[in-house]
């Protein structure tokens, strides 16, 4: 697999060049923008504490930002291409396959965990839109009986900003929290789906 595509990226390798607008390289025969990132051994993109299989490592947290922060400000249109530079003695094609699956299953865990999340504000967003109608309920309630209780008005005034709050949150939930969530889902997304390859560099 690391190999296949490597071969593809050969092929329109003397065509990349500085993109005019972005700060990235650019092959415009591929419509691609690549990524470059510098290694000293394969070991380096993951997080340095997990030592578990190359296929379920984490990857590094400061590599994980910074491509993030890439696919983010790269515009939709361009295809991704994320470049391992290292250098050429440690060549190992069977690491760089388990690192290429790796790096996908690490993103793929990573949407698993945001979508968990997208239900679990839906869910939140259920609560508060049910809270926020039992306390406005309640306000009027009380205020359209004689209760004479000290301070009731205080205590109406808080059911109905309680109430009013939870409203807040609702639509905050909704228009914000998962709008955001989406727009990382897709970011997610795009990385996972992005090529990967190794250039080597001769020391």
């Amino acid at each position: 697999m690391a190999i296949d595509i490597c071969k593809r990226y050969n092929i329109y390798m003397e065509n990349i060049i500085n993109h005019p607008k972005l700060n990235y390289r650019y092959s415009s025969e591929s419509n691609t923008i690549f990524i470059d990132i510098q290694i000293n051994f394969y070991r380096e993109i993951y997080n340095e504490w997990d030592f578990s299989p190359l296929i379920n490592r984490d990857l590094d947290d400061d590599l994980f930002e910074y491509l993030e922060s890439c696919a983010a400000e790269i515009p939709k249109k361009y295809s991704l291409c994320i470049v391992f530079n290292i250098p050429e003695k440690l060549k190992d094609n069977k690491k760089e396959e388990k690192n290429i699956i790796g790096f996908q299953n690490y993103f793929k865990y990573q949407i698993r965990k945001l979508r968990m999340e997208q239900k679990n504000n839906i869910k939140n967003s259920v609560l508060y839109g049910f809270f926020g109608i039992l306390l406005i309920f309640i306000a009027y309630f009380i205020r359209k009986t004689s209760f004479s209780i000290p301070f009731i008005d205080v205590i109406i005034e808080g059911f109905f900003i309680g109430g009013w709050v939870l409203f807040w949150e609702l639509f905050s939930a909704i228009f914000f929290k998962q709008n955001n969530m989406g727009r990382r889902k897709y970011i997610l997304t795009r990385l996972m789906k992005s090529n990967i390859v190794y250039k080597y560099i001769s020391e």
